[in-house]
């Protein structure tokens, strides 16, 4: 696993969490400060927070779901929408914060399993009509050397590298903040 920091000449300072394709869970708690409680349900709840290495605020939204076809078990949802300085003014001063999902339209960390978080991007593929081509592309690339892997009956760990290394350079780059 690689390293989260970057050294400074006059200390530590972590690495901004848009930077990071993972972010540990435990790396959030240690980080992030609540500086406004926003809404509170029984189910969920809305919070303005700022990651205390970088400065960054996010707007936190965690939902508790009952899963009923879990045997009952109880599960936590966490979200991470980063918000521009302007936002962040404005939420603080009462203005009307982004709901979830309706209104998130850029990338933002949800959590998954593993104890980490990931970038996901809610218009994916189809959000940049510049990108949509090179998304078109890939996808019929990717779908061939997945028929081409099935045929050639490739198994060993050694093949599914392979496929994995030729494939990871299809798709478009696309930034978490959506550039």
């Amino acid at each position: 696993m690689t390293t989260n920091r970057i050294g400074r000449a006059n200390g530590e300072e972590e690495t901004p969490f848009p930077l990071l394709k993972f972010v540990s869970g435990d790396t959030l708690a240690e980080r992030l400060q609540e500086v406004k409680p926003l809404g509170e349900t029984e189910h969920s709840l809305y919070r303005l927070v700022k990651d205390a290495a970088s400065g960054e605020h996010y707007l936190h939204y965690a939902a508790r779901h009952l899963n009923i076809a879990g045997g009952g078990a109880e599960e936590h949802y966490h979200h991470l929408l980063p918000l521009g300085s302007d936002d962040v003014i404005a939420i603080a001063l009462g203005e009307p914060w982004p709901v979830y999902p309706d209104e998130w339209r850029s990338a933002y960390l949800r959590n998954g399993p593993n104890g980490g978080y990931v970038w996901y991007d809610p218009d994916g593929a189809a959000g940049g009509s510049d990108d949509a081509a090179g998304y078109e592309a890939a996808a019929l690339a990717l779908r061939e050397k997945l028929l081409a892997f099935r045929r050639e009956g490739g198994r060993s760990e050694a093949d599914l590298q392979r496929l994995l290394d030729e494939t990871e350079g299809l798709f478009p780059r696309r930034e978490p903040n959506g550039e």
